[in-house]
């Protein structure tokens, strides 16, 4: 704990702690203003007396304290020295990525492109360009891991048009040359994080648009990236439910015909795109068409003979070990459960769980193929496919046979 040292000599905090978040021109305090929490982004006392400094800072606060939303950090007041901000009490992008990478399901991380969207659409909106995106400057809140976007130190508005610094490693090639900025500049930058994330290969196409050298074959806006990553989700869930209704579909016309359900459970509603499904009360009259349907398996190579047999049994003990860690938490349940249209109410649980294990399975061979390059990708995949397909067999006879009198 430290006293603050203002250019008046007075401090008005309760109390005032340097915290490790140090800039080039700024240090940074934790304070206590009436019994609550705000963070203070001070002028080193090398540059307190410059005024190019204290304009810098004007700025910065200018630009933010016209901005509200949920995912960009409130700025509160302006003082010679220093910019008294709302305090967050989380970590960086960077820091949980390296302490928790887990964390990044798929879930977690459409939350967190959702938010971190919405935050620069919002500096967008207001003819603001952040121009220093950055994982150390993205915060993920502590209670329910929110998003919140900081530092608008290097911004680009109409009334403050220098930009004083950059990050070169998330840079756009045109902050580098010195040239014209615009939405794409930030839009590059996405793409930069993008990549950092935990299993981001998912998102090849979208990183390689973003990051494009010429700006005009980049994504336009911020709104086009969100299309993009709504329209891969889509496809995804399309794929899933092809995989499972095929599943299940393949179980039920093993069934003797005196024990075949008239109703198979499939979504009600699928995409616009996406491949016509019966609704639930629909009379089941024949089996599908096998040509009216995309192949949903692939005959893949047998391993290479220069794979280890060490290294190939370790894959397969890890991909066992998060198989069964993904079926705990998603399917398991439904070995206590009744078939579907016995049930007609638990036909969509079963489809959503369904789907989400499904989800956990490609994340999983994601990650088996980072970790064991030396063995070929359509290998694991194939792999990672059949544990999902062997559980999911396995749970849905379970409830075919609860279902038995």
């Amino acid at each position: 704990m430290e006293s603050s040292q203002f250019s008046d000599g007075q401090s008005p905090f309760e109390s005032i702690e340097q915290i490790d978040a140090h800039g080039a021109t700024c240090d940074s305090f934790r304070v206590k203003l009436y019994g609550k929490l705000h963070f203070q982004k001070r002028l080193k006392p090398a540059f307190t007396g410059d005024i190019r400094y204290q304009e810098a800072l004007r700025k910065e606060f200018e630009t933010g304290y016209r901005l509200e939303h949920p995912n960009l950090v409130r700025y509160i007041s302006l003082t010679d020295d220093g910019i008294l901000m709302e305090y967050v009490d989380g970590e960086t992008l960077s820091q949980r990525i390296a302490a928790h990478p887990e964390y990044f399901t798929k879930q977690n991380t459409d939350k967190f492109l959702h938010q971190l969207l919405d935050a620069v659409a919002c500096l967008h909106s207001h003819q603001v360009l952040h121009l220093d995106l950055k994982p150390d400057n993205v915060l993920l809140t502590r209670i329910n891991s929110d998003v919140k976007l900081i530092d608008l130190g290097c911004c680009y508005t109409d009334t403050f048009a220098d930009t004083p610094g950059r990050t070169n490693a998330y840079a756009a090639p045109e902050q580098l040359s010195g040239g014209s900025v615009d939405e794409r500049t930030d839009i590059y930058a996405i793409g930069k994080i993008l990549e950092r994330l935990p299993h981001h290969d998912i998102y090849n196409k979208v990183i390689a648009r973003c990051m494009a050298t010429d700006p005009s074959k980049r994504y336009q806006s911020v709104e086009e990236v969100k299309k993009a990553l709504r329209r891969k989700h889509r496809y995804g869930a399309v794929l899933a439910v092809l995989v499972i209704t095929a599943a299940i579909l393949a179980a039920l016309w093993a069934l003797p015909p005196h024990q075949q359900p008239t109703t198979v459970p499939v979504k009600q509603e699928a995409p616009k795109d996406s491949v016509a499904i019966l609704p639930m009360d629909t009379p089941l009259q024949q089996p599908p068409v096998a040509t009216s349907v995309p192949a949903l398996r692939q005959q893949y190579p047998q391993p290479s003979d220069y794979i280890s047999k060490d290294n190939k049994q370790q894959m397969e003990k890890e991909l066992e070990r998060m198989m069964d860690a993904a079926y705990s938490a998603t399917i398991a349940t439904f070995c206590d459960s009744v078939f579907p249209p016995q049930v007609p109410s638990s036909g969509k649980a079963w489809m959503d769980a369904s789907m989400e294990f499904h989800n956990q399975t490609l994340q999983i061979a994601n990650r088996l193929i980072k970790n064991y390059p030396n063995i070929p990708e359509s290998t694991i995949r194939q792999d990672c496919e059949n544990h999902f397909q062997s559980l999911v067999s396995s749970v849905f006879n379970q409830m075919r046979a609860n279902a038995q009198p």
